[in-house]
């Protein structure tokens, strides 16, 4: 079983939730989407428990390379210019250089299936609409990529042959088959920050051997992780809409 996770955004008491989570399923496989910090209040701290998860795959996320000094920050809005320059500031050599080091996707993890941060295509582009989603199964690989970047939990379905595109909104704990004559993009949504009015951390569970998935949803500690926003001095955004999951 592998755990699917991305734009973890710093919130450590988001991923210590996801984390207790994979030890009473005795999960060992955890692939990462990108986008590990920004926003939240613990960068070191969060990079620290995933450096130490192994066997760990990983990509890089948009957040990652401005917080690495890879790239500038003029697209981003102020809230996440202050939190980027606040975590450049504060980030130790070992775990800048992780970052640094992180790969562009997409990426294969193992034989059997791609990850990436935004389209397969451009790591940086939102995977929004159909127009943008047809050009990204151009783009990868296997019938299976995994995506994140947009926040939104849910999966493209490519009916090869009927030539049909469809969104498919997931239900939470329940297990999707995957198709033999289709191909997916699935989104996990959010550990850090939700953005779909869902303050639930989002997060998936990918099956190899039987070709199935699973959208999950799990309370966490939204208070503390806020409370930690507002203690470091970043915007009070960040920590408003934790609570609102937008």
């Amino acid at each position: 079983m592998d755990l699917i996770l991305s734009d973890l955004h710093s919130n450590l008491h988001a991923l210590r939730a996801v984390l207790r989570f994979a030890r009473r399923r005795a999960i060992h496989r955890f692939v990462l989407l990108g986008d590990l910090v920004g926003y939240g209040a613990h960068p070191n701290q969060l990079l620290d428990k995933v450096r130490e998860l192994r066997p760990r795959f990983a990509v890089r996320g948009n957040h990652d390379k401005v917080c690495a000094g890879l790239e500038p920050d003029g697209a981003f809005s102020l809230p996440a210019r202050q939190a980027a320059d606040w975590t450049r500031e504060r980030l130790r050599q070992d775990n800048w250089r992780f970052l640094a080091d992180l790969p562009e996707g997409p990426q294969w993890v193992g034989g059997d299936y791609q990850i990436a941060h935004g389209s397969p295509g451009d790591e940086d582009a939102y995977l929004l609409h159909m127009r943008e989603i047809g050009m990204a199964f151009d783009a990868f690989e296997g019938p299976l990529c995994f995506f994140g970047h947009t926040h939104l939990p849910g999966c493209f379905e490519l009916d090869e042959t009927q030539g049909r595109l469809t969104w498919i909104c997931l239900q939470p704990g329940e297990w999707f088959q995957m198709q033999p004559q289709c191909r997916y993009l699935m989104n996990p949504g959010s550990v850090g920050q939700p953005r779909d009015r869902d303050p639930r951390l989002s997060f998936m569970t990918y099956d190899p051997k039987r070709r199935r998935v699973r959208l999950l949803r799990l309370e966490y500690d939204v208070h503390g992780a806020a409370k930690a926003i507002l203690a470091a001095g970043l915007h009070p955004n960040l920590a408003d809409r934790l609570s609102q999951g937008i």
